[in-house]
């Protein structure tokens, strides 16, 4: 059988559309339950206020982008491998080698810059540690 007339059964057009289906309706699940999500929260504020409470302002969200910077530099470090491996070794048989080592070294690097931003956001001594002052 020839795919030209497999696509053209309706056997070939169903598998076609169940292959798409899966993931379209993932996305649009998710997009209903967040919006029903963002609707329900609107609602319970809108109730709060026409009885004459006042909702506490929004949270504000603060964002821990550490496992983003990691993920971003094991790539960037995957990359420039890649690089490295294609410009000096076209047979690349120390590709596992460079590779780990790139990755390595990126995190290296991060750990040391995020070991030196909590540094510089901590105080030196916990405050439950500190000594009292003398009188």
């Amino acid at each position: 059988m020839d795919p030209s007339s497999f696509m053209d059964s309706v056997t070939g057009v169903v598998v076609v559309a169940m292959i798409f289906a899966v993931p379209i309706l993932a996305v649009l699940a998710t997009l209903i339950i967040v919006t029903v999500a963002i609707n329900r929260s609107h609602k319970e504020r809108m109730k709060m206020i026409e009885q004459g409470m006042v909702p506490a302002p929004p949270k504000k969200r603060t964002g821990n982008y550490y496992p983003l910077l990691i993920t971003g530099a094991i790539l960037t470090a995957f990359g420039l491998a890649m690089v490295v491996l294609a410009l000096v070794s076209p047979e690349g048989d120390w590709e596992p080698g460079l590779i780990f080592g790139f990755v390595g070294l990126a995190l290296l690097a991060c750990f040391s810059f995020i070991r030196a931003n909590r540094k510089k956001d901590s105080p030196a001594v916990p405050p439950d540690r500190q000594l009292p002052p003398n009188p």
